[in-house]
């Protein structure tokens, strides 16, 4: 493999090749590529740091020229300078090519892929003295500090922007009206509208479907209907809807009626709206094609403690958190509880690192490789999704990763 005067062993180049591949995937998708690595500027206190080497990316290049060298991978950054990835298994980079990265503000990470193609481990980082991590590194300790700090601090994305009062206002209206129903379904009194028939379950619980209709007799809305007469007004599997159908809807001359249409007028609008705003692209299914439309994309802040944070500091945080949690589970493989958390990590970085929640992303770029449905992409939920580590660590978060590697 390679030249004569520059041999490269099958190892050294299946892994920058899958590795390449590897990280040009992650970047069309925008997902990052966190590293935790010891080890500074050589001019500042040294100690440990972690960031997504993705970050600002705008290519993933194999073995290019670049200043006189051949990285082994070349990560671009637009107009600011590069990082270098070099794949070493018995020899260092040159004194020469160090030289060089420093004197230009190049980062330049040694990785050892020697076993393992495309899942190589960080062996050395040469930070370049223009990219001193001094700041950033005590940024995130002070974070960690303040998450210390707090009886119940929280890690993650927030979505839910109603003030806290609202919130509750709302909750405890749902809580009331949950009560109300389970109690008339207790009582035998909760019926369906249309058949007559319990819509007590036998757990002790209820399965009802609401709908608005007009109600001649009364002020027109919301009745319960069973599952099964909502579904045969609504025609069924063969569409044959019954006799009695039109006493299930709202009547078009009924004042009452036009109000809630119009809402549900208007509701129905701002959803085309939203939908005319995304794009789509055909792709291609085991049977046939499919139409995919853009992810909605939703806004999002990012919190820790209680602080809200950009990003970057944000996934910094719980990728600390992850690390810790796999180091437990080197010794303690079935450790419910920290699978169980290590699960709640990944949903949230799946929430915001996916490209359906980035505003700054070309998606027709990455659909190809990356199509993914929105409801994987967001584990299906909305609103808050929060990390609680306290309740993890049994009310005590561990020492900062940033202070003992």
């Amino acid at each position: 493999m390679g030249t004569p005067e520059n041999p490269e062993s099958v190892e050294h180049w299946s892994n920058t090749a899958m590795f390449a591949h590897k990280l040009e995937s992650r970047r069309k998708r925008q997902q990052g590529f966190w590293l935790l690595f010891g080890g500074c500027c050589g001019q500042c206190e040294d100690g440990a740091f972690v960031e997504n080497i993705l970050a600002d990316v705008t290519a993933v290049k194999r073995e290019p020229d670049f200043g006189g060298f051949r990285p082994d991978i070349l990560l671009e950054k637009g107009d600011k300078p590069p990082v270098f990835l070099e794949f070493t298994r018995t020899s260092p980079p040159s004194a020469a090519k160090l030289a060089y990265c420093t004197a230009n503000g190049i980062d330049l990470f040694e990785l050892d892929g020697s076993s393992h193609p495309a899942d190589s481990s960080l062996m050395k980082a040469h930070i370049s003295f223009s990219n001193c991590r001094k700041r950033q590194r005590q940024r995130l300790i002070d974070l960690w500090d303040h998450m210390d700090s707090l009886n119940d601090p929280k890690v993650g994305i927030r979505e839910d922007f109603r003030s806290p009062e609202r919130q509750r206002r709302e909750h405890e209206a749902r809580e009331a009206k949950v009560e109300a129903l389970q109690n008339r379904a207790a009582a035998g009194t909760l019926l369906c509208a249309r058949c007559n028939k319990s819509l007590a379950t036998e757990d002790m619980g209820f399965s009802v479907t609401i709908i608005d209709v007009h109600k001649p007799e009364g002020i027109c809305g919301q009745i319960q209907l069973c599952q099964e007469c909502e579904f045969r007004i609504r025609g069924g599997w063969d569409g044959d809807f019954p006799d009695d159908v039109a006493s299930w809807e709202l009547d078009e001359n009924c004042r009452s009626c036009q109000a809630i249409l119009a809402k549900q007028a208007k509701q129905l609008e701002r959803s085309e709206q939203k939908a005319r705003q995304r794009r789509s692209v055909e792709m291609p299914e085991p049977y046939g094609t499919r139409l995919v439309q853009e992810p909605e994309r939703r806004q999002q802040s990012y919190i820790v403690g209680d602080q809200t944070v950009s990003r970057g500091e944000m996934l910094s945080v719980l990728y600390m958190f992850h690390y810790i949690m796999a180091e437990i589970l080197k010794t303690y493989p079935r450790d419910s509880k920290t699978l169980m958390f290590i699960e709640i990590i990944s949903g949230i970085v799946n929430a915001v690192q996916y490209a359906n929640n980035m505003y700054d992303w070309d998606w027709l770029e990455g659909i190809g490789e990356s199509y993914v449905y929105e409801n994987e992409a967001t584990d299906g939920s909305r609103g808050d999704k929060f990390l609680y580590p306290k309740r993890w660590g049994g009310g005590e978060i561990p020492p900062c990763p940033l202070l003992w590697l």
